[in-house]
């Protein structure tokens, strides 16, 4: 999301997040505008008239409020230009057809890695759901906003520089999942053959698993992102986190195609349990007590992921200097 576009949400965000903490207008919801101007319209309301709300529930709401308007904000700007949904599509459908040919070429010449060619291509399928959701490029985002100087605009703004950052990242979620993953999901299962997940209850854990990854996914691009506030400079940041999680997450190649000692190596760090992990749990290569030791192991890097987290931040806003406008 552009500097730009949070500019033109400022005017709602006193009204969306402001300090009135007695009475919400639930009857006013999200969706916007026809000449580039954010206008708050009636959208399914669930209750009708002014109610008495607790201070954080109306809090809350009103953040839900913003965050909605932000995403659909988005997503206009995106289907402004009418073109790029259909490259989007011819894209992702492109890229699923050279992904398909070479894992047929692979798997002909006998090294199958103990997998099939199904499973492969249900690990990959699946996958660019999950980054669609659970990836994100706040390291662009960051640095650019230091480097132009809208850095100081955003953490004065009266919601939170996370929020921001996250809400935007949502926004092109969906116009992903629309134009590309569900797509891809819909060919692939017609075409090419997708397993289902092995059971209802390996699905459930799955997604509880998934959120955890995508968790640490944005943990991990923080700390990396921080590192804009003392160097100035963040070309280098989606280079080194694509190249970690490359390598040590299974985002381009599944790890059970790993040699031993560089799965040992992936298996102590952090990046595998973002993607790689839940997507074992789909495919039913984690199942029984293995579960929950895997979810345990989620949780407790997210605590310390979070904790790094908030110790660098403390220190990286005394760091900041503008270099822009």
């Amino acid at each position: 999301m552009s500097g730009i576009f949070l500019q033109e949400v400022d005017d709602m965000t006193e009204e969306a997040l402001g300090t009135e903490p007695v009475a919400f207008q639930v009857n006013k919801f999200c969706l916007a505008d026809q000449n580039a101007d954010l206008h708050i319209m009636p959208y399914m309301p669930l209750f009708e008239g002014v109610f008495k709300l607790p201070t954080q529930l109306n809090l809350m709401l009103n953040a839900l409020n913003l965050y909605c308007i932000i995403i659909s904000k988005g997503i206009q700007q995106f289907a402004t230009y009418r073109t790029n949904i259909f490259a989007r599509i011819v894209s992702a459908l492109f890229m699923l057809g050279a992904r398909y040919a070479l894992w047929i070429a692979l798997f002909a010449t006998g090294n199958a890695g103990g997998t099939t060619l199904t499973e492969t291509m249900t690990y990959f399928v699946i996958m660019d759901i999950l980054m669609v959701w659970t990836t994100s490029n706040l390291g662009e985002r960051i640095g650019s906003d230091i480097q132009s100087g809208d850095i100081s605009l955003a953490l004065i703004r009266p919601m939170t520089y996370h929020f921001q950052l996250l809400s935007g990242s949502h926004s092109g979620a969906v116009i992903h999942t629309l134009t590309g993953s569900l797509p891809i999901l819909i060919v692939a299962s017609v075409f090419i053959g997708i397993l289902p997940p092995v059971s209802t209850g390996a699905f459930a854990v799955f997604i509880l698993s998934a959120v955890l990854g995508g968790i640490i996914y944005i943990f991990i691009d923080l700390i990396i992102s921080y590192t804009a506030f003392w160097l100035m400079d963040y070309w280098y940041i989606g280079w080194y986190k694509r190249a970690l999680f490359t390598l040590f997450g299974g985002t381009a190649l599944p790890l059970w195609f790993y040699p031993e000692w560089l799965r040992n190596i992936s298996s102590v760090l952090p990046f595998q349990l973002a993607l790689f992990t839940p997507l074992e749990v789909y495919l039913g290569r984690i199942y029984g007590a293995d579960i929950l030791f895997t979810l345990g192991m989620q949780a407790i890097w997210i605590v310390l992921l979070f904790s790094i987290e908030r110790f660098i931040w403390s220190r990286a806003q005394n760091k900041i200097v503008v270099q822009g406008g």
